[in-house]
């Protein structure tokens, strides 16, 4: 008995484009927020260091944290998709 072919796995499809283009839309978004609210908090905790006894500069363990966060949701959302699109396929075939 004869199956259908299933849909190839891992390449985008017309279909999800869309849904792809608005979870990018999204990240885009949630960067935008990491970074705000990062940026307050370093302010923030150089602000309570500046009005301490000053000394060891302990805000730049927080500044390492909110950079690690920025750059992974940067690269999440500005970064390669890595996605494979039937565009992709079909010039692939063509180099054959």
């Amino acid at each position: 008995m004869d199956t259908p072919l299933a849909p190839e796995q891992g390449v985008d499809s017309p279909e999800q484009a869309r849904e792809l283009a608005i979870q990018r839309l999204k990240m885009k978004q949630d960067f935008k927020g990491v970074l705000g609210g990062g940026l307050l908090a370093v302010v923030v905790v150089v602000v309570i260091w500046a009005l301490g006894e000053g000394g060891y500069f302990w805000p730049m363990w927080v500044m390492l944290g909110v950079a690690i966060a920025i750059v992974t949701q940067g690269w999440k959302a500005y970064g390669p998709s890595n996605r494979i699109t039937e565009a992709d396929v079909q010039r692939e075939m063509g180099r054959g």
